[in-house]
């Protein structure tokens, strides 16, 4: 018996060795560095929305008169927009204006002016939906001294631009 208990003894001593030995190389680790790469979708720009309104003043006629129109930006985007400039141009077809987007034959785009006055403060910072309602354009007819009578009834179409 006594035997038995010197290998008990002995046994012991030794599973706790191995045990230790277990626990140490548990606890040993190696330093190490890593990187990854993650993605952000970064939205793009979108197209201004120009909304005029009816034009105000009297008639135009060959060297008389003069209509004003006003006009609303609006940011239509989620995200903020730099408002930086505005632009009016009698739009054509050829060398004609159009009326409602169809051409007017021999009435001659060159006889129409559009003078456009920006929205204040340009460039403008607008936020999603905000608006810009300062921009306005007087169109005036020139008397050509020649017949005009191509244009009489018609309305100039008026191409309002932002940036």
């Amino acid at each position: 018996m006594v035997r038995l208990l010197r290998r008990k003894r002995v046994a012991l001593p030794l599973g706790l060795v191995a045990a230790l030995v277990v626990a140490g190389v548990a606890f040993a680790y190696f330093t190490s560095t890593g990187t990854g790469t993650g993605t952000a979708a970064v939205g793009s720009a979108t197209t201004w929305t120009v909304t005029p309104a009816a034009a105000t003043g009297g008639p135009l006629y060959p060297g008389s008169g003069s209509q004003t129109i006003s006009y609303t930006v609006t940011n239509p985007s989620t995200g903020h927009q730099a408002l930086t400039g505005t632009t009016a141009v009698v739009a054509t077809s050829g060398l004609n204006v159009t009326h409602a987007g169809v051409a007017v034959p021999g009435c001659l785009a060159s006889w129409f002016t559009a003078v456009n006055t920006a929205p204040a403060s340009l460039p403008q910072d607008l936020a999603a939906g905000g608006t810009s309602t300062a921009g306005s354009v007087v169109v005036t007819m020139t008397d050509a001294a020649v017949a005009q009578n191509a244009c009489a009834g018609i309305s100039p179409d008026i191409t309002i631009s932002a940036s």
